[in-house]
């Protein structure tokens, strides 16, 4: 067992890691979720996002769907891989023509994988609209990620 002083340092850290492995993985295979880092795409938006456009509960709710999906999207994607051979292209679930060098058994799990991520929104109050709405915004607002980051590490 871990002391409780050792514990309490720790689990901020180990917190903070998972944290940042997550927010720097997201959007590599899938473009539900965001990546934080990736400059604003011009053609889907036309004026930058209020960083209160979203409330509280919203935001909380879309972190939390973020951290289910997170493994849910390594999953996927070594499943993906290895069922393509090894291959595997920049894919986006509502994008299906990034599926068409798909093997079946590939695009099968990756369609699984898609909704799988739909049930997860869903079962956190988001449409899969809402959740990819918030996607968008917080790609282009700091405020937004900031936010959504705190609540990831709450």
């Amino acid at each position: 067992m871990t002391p409780p002083h050792i514990r309490s340092n720790f689990y901020p850290l180990s917190r903070s890691l998972l944290l940042g492995i997550i927010t720097s993985c997201l959007g590599i295979l899938v473009g539900i979720v965001p990546d934080f880092t990736a400059p604003q795409p011009s053609a889907y938006f036309n004026s930058s996002a209020r960083a209160d456009e979203f409330s509280d509960p919203e935001l909380r709710n879309y972190a939390s769907a973020l951290l289910q999906i997170e493994p849910a999207r390594q999953s996927a994607l070594a499943q993906v891989s290895r069922a393509n051979g090894g291959n595997l292209p920049n894919l986006v679930c509502n994008q299906p023509a990034t599926m068409e060098s798909l093997n079946s058994e590939a695009k099968s799990l990756f369609v699984k994988y898609c909704n799988q991520c739909e049930s997860i929104a869903a079962s956190r109050g988001l449409s899969i609209e809402k959740f990819n709405q918030i996607t968008q915004a917080v790609r282009g607002n700091p405020q937004l990620q900031n936010r959504v980051r705190g609540f990831m590490s709450n």
